[in-house]
């Protein structure tokens, strides 16, 4: 499964990246500071999962998912 990690922390997302390593056929394809850059990466890209912090500045996770088209898990 491919997967990436939205997070305005840096040291949160390399926490989440270093967990993903342990789970086998989880693969990080990318990591981002922000919402906006992560949707316009989904508009072109398939992902089966995104490791979404809920709370970031200016764009919630939760307005995140409501932009998505086809919303991985």
């Amino acid at each position: 499964m491919n997967c990436i990690i939205v997070d305005d922390e840096a040291a949160a997302r390399a926490i989440v990246s270093q967990l993903c390593t342990t789970v086998p056929d989880l693969d990080v394809i990318e990591e981002f500071s922000g919402a906006i850059e992560a949707i316009k990466f989904l508009n072109q890209q398939h992902i089966d999962v995104v490791f979404l912090d809920i709370h970031m500045p200016g764009f919630t996770g939760i307005d995140f998912v409501q932009t998505l088209k086809e919303a991985p898990k």
